[in-house]
């Protein structure tokens, strides 16, 4: 007997996601968490169908859940399109027509650039508060200005990112993108510790290289670092970072980014939502930003 079609519709899809259901027709499931499914096709960027309200460049927002959604095992065929992403062997069809595509908001690159020491500041002593009994702190404390670099149990991560400290002190990108390359794919889970830290980094390099520098060797960092996560890390991570190459991201990462260079306030609310992101995506990508900014400012 055929089983009966559940729909349900998606309220949100980030710019980069509308592109890969414009290209592809079919993924796999590749991950699943209580705040979401990610879909891999073949040779593309992976998506997130979030269970959250949270925007982002390749993630399709789908606040009702279907009671048998959060079930779909891994490895489940998908199919895609630009008005659907269906699961068939489940019968559940998630209708894209009404979605609002969503794009990270691009800085205005004309205007003043109010940038914030106080915030930067701020930032980092309500993260020290915040998170004070996180197992990621030595990372978030390695990165600030006059401490060790100091990972206990996680091999590997010392002498390149003192490497690429060191390297951006001094203001040279080549040195500091090799330090970068040695800690792509360190870690564990579908966004590596490693390359949390590098999506912060990149991220805040490329969204506000106008306000940073300008940057030499930046261009050639980039390529390095896409060219290498293909090979090195999970293809979430080298799509998360396609995405920060460009200057996009996670909202809940561009609130706090942008509030040091926009004049506009973010709130201890905003700092919980983003340090709140998976188990230590959020402190991780915060480190790889006040790395960068408690540098380059």
């Amino acid at each position: 007997m055929a089983q009966n079609k559940t729909t349900t519709r998606a309220s949100n899809i980030g710019a980069f996601a509308d592109q890969v259901l414009k290209r592809q027709s079919s993924a796999v499931t590749s991950g699943i968490s209580s705040h979401g499914i990610y879909l891999r096709p073949s040779e593309d960027w992976t998506l997130f169908l979030s269970f959250e309200k949270y925007r982002g460049p390749l993630t399709v927002n789908h606040p009702a859940i279907p009671i048998t959604l959060p079930d779909i095992a891994p490895n489940s065929l998908v199919t895609l399109s630009p008005t659907e992403i269906a699961f068939p062997h489940q019968a559940i069809q998630v209708s894209l027509k009404d979605a609002q595509i969503w794009d990270s908001p691009t800085p205005a690159k004309g205007l003043p650039v109010e940038i914030s020491h106080s915030r930067v500041a701020s930032t980092i002593d309500r993260t020290l508060r915040m998170v004070n009994d996180s197992e990621f702190l030595f990372l978030f404390k390695s990165v600030l200005p006059g401490n060790p670099v100091y990972f206990p149990g996680i091999s590997g991560f010392e002498t390149p990112l003192t490497q690429f400290i060191f390297s951006l002190e001094q203001g040279k990108l080549g040195g500091a993108g090799r330090g970068l390359m040695e800690i792509l794919g360190l870690g564990l889970g579908l966004t590596p510790l490693g390359d949390d830290f590098i999506l912060g980094v990149v991220l805040t390099l490329n969204r506000w290289e106008h306000a940073l520098g300008p940057l030499k060797d930046l261009k050639k960092l980039n390529q390095s670092l896409l060219s290498s996560a293909k090979q090195k890390t999970t293809s979430l991570s080298a799509s998360l970072l396609d995405c920060a190459v460009e200057g996009a991201a996670d909202e809940r990462l561009l609130i706090i980014l942008d509030s040091i260079f926009s004049g506009k306030e973010s709130s201890l609310e905003d700092l919980e939502n983003l340090l709140s992101w998976g188990s230590s995506s959020g402190i991780a990508v915060l480190a790889g930003i006040m790395s960068v900014l408690t540098r380059l400012l």
